[in-house]
């Protein structure tokens, strides 16, 4: 039995180092989505903003200078909704208060094209597969919108007490590319949790992602 355990350890060893790569991968391409999100988005509004108010300020002509404060009001408006979407990607609070159902209710709220959602749920789930559930359907609903061309988007969620399955169809053009670096992360912060993503683009669509999320 001693020997057996012995030379198990190897293998034990290799998965928790494969399991800590993905985590790692995921948490990178997290941060630089974040940054992605804030340099290309929010900076560039305060940036448009300072403009505006700097110009209102030089204006000696009171309609003109008005007609851009009004314009800086509602860029700084833009701004805070801006934030607030940012913030929610980067750490959802209704998945704390409100739980995975009413978050994603948060995801179908703010998606462009029209988003159907069916969930049949155990009554309680691991914080981690509930988070890790909400980043791939969010991810995903937000990539079919901008990107696929869609009409609508599927998200259904079917759980028991060993696995959580997240499946998400859009009717678009299909062509996605699994080892780009949206999927490429969902898939990480899917392993990390010893699940399983799958993604299926034909050229034309539709495309469905599965994933697999076991919650023991």
């Amino acid at each position: 039995m001693l020997c057996t355990v012995v030379l198990g350890l190897p293998a034990v060893g290799a998965v928790l180092a494969a399991s800590r790569a993905a985590v790692l991968r995921a948490v990178d391409a997290e941060r630089r989505r974040i940054e992605r999100d804030l340099h290309d988005g929010v900076q560039q509004r305060l940036v448009a903003l300072a403009m505006l108010l700097g110009r209102a300020r030089r204006n000696r002509t009171p309609e003109q200078a008005g007609a851009l404060l009004e314009q800086a009001h509602q860029e700084s408006r833009d701004v805070l909704t801006e934030l607030r979407d940012v913030a929610w990607r980067v750490c959802p609070t209704a998945l704390d208060s409100l739980g995975l159902q009413e978050a994603l209710g948060g995801v179908a709220q703010r998606c462009s094209i029209p988003l159907r959602m069916e969930f049949a749920l155990p009554p309680t789930l691991p914080r981690p597969v509930e988070t890790a559930a909400y980043f791939v359907v969010s991810e995903a609903v937000t990539n079919a919108a901008k990107h696929s061309g869609a009409g609508c988007v599927q998200v259904r969620l079917t759980g028991e007490r060993s696995l959580l399955t997240v499946r998400i169809e859009d009717d678009g053009r299909g062509g996605a590319d699994p080892a780009g670096s949206g999927l490429s992360g969902l898939r990480d912060r899917v392993a990390a949790l010893d699940g399983r993503l799958r993604v299926d683009s034909p050229p034309g669509g539709p495309t469905t992602i599965i994933a697999e999320l076991p919650c023991v």
